[in-house]
């Protein structure tokens, strides 16, 4: 199980209309900054995720139904994740993790994400 932690919410990360959050480390871009979240992992070389895991965004927890091929180096190099809410079951992103519900969780700055 690893920890992070919600430093920033860029102004434009969050829309209603997309099931659909981008998490990035402190050393975003600026021009991906208003669209991203921005995480502090602990130790994020020893994220290793896989189907049937759970991701809690606070206390709401969500099921990992497919991991894109390159999150796990995403992630342990640049804190980098797209996640995506959705059962659906066609055209994975690579870089995205998929989670259910299909429900976008409510966030903030300084919550926890677990990864287990």
């Amino acid at each position: 199980m690893q920890q992070g932690k919600i430093l920033s919410i860029g102004d434009q990360a969050v829309d209603e209309n997309e099931k659909m959050l981008i998490f990035f480390g402190k050393n975003v871009t600026k021009g991906l900054a208003p669209y991203s979240i921005i995480q502090e992992i602990n130790e994020p070389e020893k994220i290793e995720l896989t189907v049937g895991d759970k991701i809690l965004f606070g206390q709401q927890e969500y099921q990992v139904t497919y991991v894109g091929h390159l999150v796990n180096q995403n992630l342990q190099t640049i804190q980098h994740s797209s996640f995506v809410f959705s059962d659906d079951t066609q055209d994975k992103l690579s870089s995205s993790v998929y989670l259910t519900p299909a429900k976008v969780p409510d966030i903030s700055e300084g919550m926890t994400i677990t990864y287990c």
